[in-house]
């Protein structure tokens, strides 16, 4: 039987080593089989789990039909040399946490169109060297290119947003400049065969045409010559709204309840901050766009309100005005066709924000081209991830596992190997000995000689420093 020497590893000492170095082991494995690969397989799959809400919806595909993925305020904050570690450490998660969402979605949805709807950053109110570190992040960290997704490129637009350029008394040329190099043009129109999708700058719509001290009236001014010059084209295909800022509501139908606030007097129209567009504003769209003699079916896509709606506008008989009443879906997927009288009127799609404490959503538009009436019938859902505690929890989770894995796998095994000494088996009549287990030297040594005659007894023998020691 072999032993080993008192002073270094007693017999219940080994046997507690190694229930403790099988225990860690039990324990990795479990904890990877029951947790780490759950998390993992949920993180990276997580569109199965959802396949009612984030797939595109199984009726028969053309190539005129319309994917959009829609994503709502990403809201990316920045670091400066103040910032602790800590905040420079959530910055970076949330970075990957809102790529993770896009990557995931990209090459398995294969979206013709992707569309920002407004606040890519968290503040307007940024020096130009942190809105191009920014927008470094923005394109390499979370808006990828579909190439390296290998996926067919879609049609990328961003939308500007009021904490990437501010409410309309705060727009200025150079915030407005630095916006267009890197993202495009405020006001913009893209047109296929049978859409056109028009984006533009909500946040001077409501803006005071007499606001010159800074140019922001330029920029209402702006806007509403592009509106009015997309009004008088004769399109009869449908129309997508793309604004960052929804159109108004009365309160109780959505989250956001109408707010304003102005800088001086109220009759000067300075705008410092609005949940949503005013109510003229609101009807001149509608009625500019969807009203009477216009093609009548469409769809409009904006952010800003972090918790999402999704309402229904309906013109009012006889009147150049429309009402609106909200739509409860839950959970599932909701249908718009303009041609049934359940939901006529045009839908207005308020997509919830993607930030991680709202639970990382992505809006899903799919407009199925009908031959038959040679128009298009949308379905909207929403697409949730999860809180980035998910995402969080994943990789920390799936680190600690490999580490401990390592450690108890390979690495107590070698430093066992090494602390353990070398053993011989031998057979001699058993001398008297006096170990000191304190200084762990024995004061008796012996050589080691061949076995004698007569009757022999196994003794062991335990190499230390060129001589042998026996071991009781």
């Amino acid at each position: 039987m072999l032993r080993r020497h008192p002073a270094l590893a007693p017999s219940s000492q080994l046997t507690d080593y190694l229930l403790t170095t099988r225990t860690l082991q039990y324990i990795v494995v479990g904890l990877s089989f029951f947790v780490v690969v759950p998390l993992v397989t949920y993180t990276f799959y997580y569109p199965s789990f959802h396949s009612d809400i984030c797939s595109w919806p199984s009726a028969s595909r053309s190539p005129r039909d319309l994917r959009l993925l829609l994503f709502g305020d990403p809201q990316i904050r920045g670091a400066d040399k103040s910032s602790s570690l800590r905040t420079r450490l959530d910055i970076f998660g949330n970075d990957h946490y809102l790529g993770h969402i896009y990557s995931t979605l990209l090459p398995r949805l294969r979206p013709s169109h992707v569309i920002v709807v407004g606040d890519l950053f968290s503040s307007q109110w940024i020096s130009d060297e942190e809105f191009d570190l920014r927008t470094r992040r923005y394109k390499n960290r979370i808006f990828r290119h579909p190439s390296l997704y290998d996926t067919p490129t879609p049609v990328f637009l961003n939308l500007s947003g009021n904490h990437d350029i501010g409410y309309a008394h705060d727009v200025t040329d150079s915030r407005v400049r630095r916006f267009e190099k890197h993202f495009g043009q405020l006001n913009f129109v893209v047109t296929g065969d049978d859409f056109r999708i028009i984006g533009f700058n909500s946040m001077s719509l409501d803006g005071s045409l007499d606001d010159d001290d800074k140019g922001q009236a330029s920029f209402t001014r702006d806007v509403r010559n592009f509106l009015e010059e997309q009004m008088k084209v004769n399109f009869i295909g449908t129309t997508i709204l793309a604004t960052h800022v929804p159109l108004h509501k009365q309160g109780g139908i959505c989250i956001d309840q109408p707010y304003f606030t102005y800088y001086g007097e109220k009759s000067e129209q300075l705008i410092r901050e609005q949940n949503m567009l005013s109510e003229e504003s609101s009807q001149w769209l509608l009625n500019g766009f969807f009203g009477e003699g216009r093609a009548r079916h469409g769809v409009i896509i904006n952010g800003h309100d972090h918790d999402g709606c999704l309402v229904r506008h309906t013109m009012v008989k006889g009147e150049p005005r429309w009402n609106v009443a909200a739509i409860a879906t839950g959970d599932t997927r909701y249908q718009y066709d303009y041609d049934n009288s359940d939901s006529s009127g045009v839908l207005e799609v308020t997509v919830r924000s993607m930030m991680g404490e709202y639970g990382g959503n992505v809006g899903l538009l799919k407009g199925t081209w009908n031959a038959a009436r040679e128009d298009y019938i949308f379905t909207f859902s929403l697409c949730p991830f999860g809180k980035q505690h998910i995402w969080w929890a994943t990789y920390v989770i799936a680190i600690i596992c490999a580490c401990a894995s390592v450690i108890a796998f390979i690495g107590l095994p070698f430093l066992d190997e090494k602390t353990r000494g070398v053993f011989i088996t031998g057979t001699m009549k058993p001398p008297i000995l006096n170990c000191d287990p304190i200084s762990h030297k024995s004061r008796n040594t012996i050589p080691v000689s061949p076995p004698t005659s007569g009757r022999q007894t196994p003794v062991n023998f335990f190499f230390s420093g060129g001589k042998a020691q026996k071991i009781d």
